[in-house]
């Protein structure tokens, strides 16, 4: 789900077992946000399960994105 996080528009994922590649979405809103975590598990970005804050940085022509890990 969209929210701010310290000032900061997120995307919030909480897992607790890793997801299984590709990841699917449900809406062309959350589609940047798939593709990103996606990208981000394939690329060991993220290795282990934990809620974590997506940023779309730029989405036109390649989706960049930043990754923040959310402790509470």
């Amino acid at each position: 789900m969209l929210q701010t996080v310290a000032g900061i528009d997120v995307f919030v994922v909480d897992f607790d077992i890793m997801p299984e590649l590709p990841i699917t979405w449900r809406t062309e809103e959350e589609k940047p946000y798939a593709l990103a975590l996606g990208a981000a598990i394939a690329t060991g970005v993220i290795t282990e399960p934990g809620k974590y804050g997506i940023e779309i940085t730029n989405n036109t022509d390649r989706i960049d994105y930043l990754i923040h890990l959310i402790q509470e």
